[in-house]
């Protein structure tokens, strides 16, 4: 196999995985001499975007892609966590002036007890642009309250490195019994994974059925509330009340409306 220039390289990674990092995609091989990108909006029916076999096997050598814990046939694969850095490298080399168009915050964050002072891009949240809007009272869609509530289940996500597969059947999470089916093997997660995965299946359970694919899908997935009700067969704003909803019960469990004792 010819070796690929770095710069031919780099636009490749930017061309897969401008696609491949998004919410609900995975890649399959589809012939001898390609792989394919995989996405829920056409219920992985047909790929969106086809990879030659020699790029993805560079994708393999360096470690920018993982195949998935379970077993599958064919196997499913998502990007790594050096692909998902190697990426994030290349777009802001790529967009020196994306800075500009941030608005920027700082929030303090408990992280494992201690507080945690973090900047963070209120536009790259779904509930950050919620916030932001006004409703027909003049009050902002959602409150601080339940921003704070969605962004410590998005934390926890994170820390508990679940990926779209995982949380797209997010009653997986659920069972404190230990009914469900466990997400990955605890012997490869670091302890503060499997803490973060016990506190995220409690709040999704405390928070329902009923309501937590939305929560799940805005939150962690950072859905919009038109994309969601579009898969769901929902009328207009019916996915905000319903996140409303969650996210109230959301707070009631990490009792973030009630004062310190």
């Amino acid at each position: 196999m010819t070796a690929m220039p770095e710069r031919e390289f780099e636009r490749e990674v930017r061309r897969v995985f401008r696609r491949f990092v998004e919410p609900q995609c995975c890649a399959k091989r589809v012939n001898d001499k390609e792989f394919g990108l995989f996405v829920s909006r056409n219920a992985w029916r047909k790929p969106v975007l086809r990879i030659r076999q020699d790029l993805w096997t560079l994708f393999e050598r360096r470690d920018l892609v993982r195949a998935a814990d379970e077993a599958a046939s064919p196997t499913v694969w998502y990007p790594s966590e050096a692909g998902h850095a190697y990426w994030r490298r290349l777009h802001a080399a790529a967009d020196p002036f994306r800075a500009q168009h941030q608005l920027r915050g700082r929030r303090t964050i408990s992280l494992d007890g201690a507080p945690f002072v973090a900047e963070t891009n209120e536009t790259e949240t779904t509930l950050g642009w919620l916030a932001r809007r006004k409703g027909a009272g003049g009050k902002p869609l959602v409150s601080a309250i339940q921003v704070e509530a969605g962004e410590r289940l998005r934390r926890d996500f994170t820390l508990a490195q679940l990926n779209p597969r995982v949380t797209a059947d997010w009653s997986m999470a659920l069972g404190p019994d230990g009914s469900g089916r466990r997400l990955r093997d605890p012997a490869e997660a670091t302890d503060r994974a499997l803490a973060a995965r016990e506190r995220f299946a409690r709040a999704v359970g405390a928070v329902g059925m009923g309501l937590s694919g939305v929560l799940v899908e805005v939150c962690c997935n950072q859905r919009g509330l038109e994309e969601i009700e579009r898969s769901f067969g929902w009328p207009q704003r019916a996915a905000k009340v319903v996140l409303q909803i969650a996210l109230d019960r959301l707070a009631e469990h990490y009792r973030i409306d009630r004062p310190p004792r």
